[in-house]
């Protein structure tokens, strides 16, 4: 099964500490060995970039350094395995005092999607 474990934070609170780009590197390392890595990434922080939503067909642009949010989503990892195993790869993310991480199972709307899953996994 796909689990997305998506790192949220509040923009409203500062910032705690560094980027954790090297614990992230060891973490996505660990988890390719494993076979378990499908895709993930790091965003940049909604407080400096601004965004763009769409919400019932109507186009909302937000500014940086304002956000008009009391969530973000900061990064994600897309992992391959199962519920136990996502939960205890949740628990490993390293994230600052002001975030969190949220776990949900993929919904599969693609006939092929495990296949294409299984082939961005060996990439």
């Amino acid at each position: 099964m796909l689990y997305m474990l998506m790192i949220n934070y509040d923009p409203t609170q500062p910032f705690q500490g560094p980027i954790l780009a090297k614990e992230h590197a060891a973490l996505e390392t660990d988890l390719r060995e494993r076979g378990l890595f499908v895709d993930g990434a790091g965003l940049m922080p909604v407080e400096a970039t601004g965004g763009l939503r769409v919400r019932n067909g109507e186009t909302l642009r937000t500014d940086g350094p304002f956000a008009e949010t009391k969530e973000a989503l900061g990064g994600y990892y897309m992992v391959d395995c199962d519920e136990a195993e996502a939960l205890r790869i949740a628990a490993c993310i390293p994230v600052e005092k002001r975030s969190w991480v949220d776990v949900r199972q993929v919904a599969l709307f693609h006939p092929n999607v495990e296949r294409i899953a299984a082939m961005v996994q060996r990439t």
